[in-house]
Parts: C-alpha cells; sequence; structure tokens
C-alpha cells in the first residue's frame, strides 16, 4: 500500500524497513532517517556478516533476526530477501529506494575507492566485489525485486511503502521531516551528508 504522505508516515513510525539493491543509498538513508527520528539504526550486513566476509549460518541468523527485529524501534537497513517475512510483519513502514542499475554499481564502486574500510559501521571490512555480487545487482530489477514486493504483498498488504526513486527525494524526505519535526516541537538531529 504505497504511503500517501510520505513524511508523516516516515515521523508517525517507530519500525521502519529500507528495502533496495545494493549500492541504491540505503545506507546512507537509514542512517539520516534514524538520526532524525532518534531511532536505532540496524544495519543487517553488519549482523549478517562476520569477520572475512564470512556469513551466518542460516538457523543462526534467523534467531539473530527475530531479536533484531523484538527491539522497540529501529530503521533496519538490509533487504535480506530470505528474512522478510520475519521483518514486515513488525514494521510499521517499509521504504523502497528504486534506483537504476547502473547507479547501484556505480556507488559500489566508489564506495570501495573512496571510503576506508575499516571505518565502515554497516558491515566489516575487506568486502569483496566479486562476479556473484555484481551479477546481484546487475539482476535486482528483475530477479529480486519483484520477490521483495511478492513478500510485502504476502506478510503486509496494509503496510505504508514510501517509494524513493532519485538522490534529489532521499534528500527532500529528510529536510522535510527536519522541519516537520522541528515545527511539531520535537527536537531533530541534524546530521552532516554522507556519501555511500
Amino acid at each position: 500500500m504505497e504511503a500517501r504522505n510520505p513524511v508523516d508516515q516516515l515521523a508517525s513510525s517507530r519500525r521502519i524497513l529500507v528495502l533496495g539493491s545494493s549500492g541504491s543509498g540505503k545506507t546512507t538513508f537509514s542512517t539520516k532517517l534514524a538520526r532524525v527520528l532518534q531511532l536505532e539504526t540496524i544495519h543487517l550486513d553488519a549482523h549478517f556478516w562476520m569477520p572475512g566476509w564470512i556469513p551466518t549460518p542460516a538457523s543462526q541468523w534467523r534467531e539473530r533476526v527475530c531479536e533484531l527485529v523484538a527491539n522497540q524501534a529501529w530503521v533496519m537497513d538490509g533487504t535480506y530477501e530470505d528474512s522478510l517475512e520475519l521483518r514486515i510483519p513488525a514494521a510499521d513502514c517499509i521504504v523502497m529506494i528504486e534506483r537504476s542499475r547502473i547507479g547501484c554499481l556505480y556507488r559500489v564502486l566508489k564506495r570501495k575507492l573512496t571510503i576506508e574500510d575499516h571505518c565502515r559501521v554497516d558491515a566489516p571490512s575487506g568486502q569483496p566485489l566479486d562476479l556473484a555480487f555484481l551479477r546481484y545487482i546487475w539482476q535486482y530489477p528483475k530477479v529480486t525485486a519483484p520477490i521483495v514486493l511478492d513478500r510485502i504483498d504476502r506478510f503486509g498488504p496494509s503496510t505504508p511503502v514510501v517509494r524513493l526513486r532519485t538522490f534529489g527525494e532521499t534528500e527532500q524526505v529528510i529536510q522535510d521531516l527536519r522541519l516537520r519535526l522541528d515545527g511539531d516541537g520535537r527536537e531533530s538531529l541534524a546530521a552532516p551528508p554522507l556519501e555511500g
């Protein structure tokens, strides 16, 4: 269900899923959104990938996701389509960041070249840029996005969805939220621009 007023919806939500392809800007948007709303940011990559980019075993991963979802309030960054049925029912709102494949690939390569690996808070250092990862990004619109939409239809048909397609839209939402929360008398945390 597409949210009629994204700013109102996000301002009133306490559990927000941010979904999209790798390189779409999920981490940057999630971090800014959490700062403005004063919510905890949960980067799923930081919980799934162990040092050396070794994945958490499936059974342990589902337990971990259940623990994370049980928190009272969060902005949760990460698509992880195999656990959406655990996360969608708990969400007050879903943000889908829909960027072009070329844009996502560009951002991933730029991040690898410009951000110090050990400085990332959203994932362990040493992320490999292998063919499987790049193929995932390229195929996301045709392969993964339909799975995500199906999971939303099945597990959260009445959950409001905010769709953001450009960098300008994501920035405008953050700016409008800051103005809205300041206008409501709530103190929002101004965040410097992030890249990622």
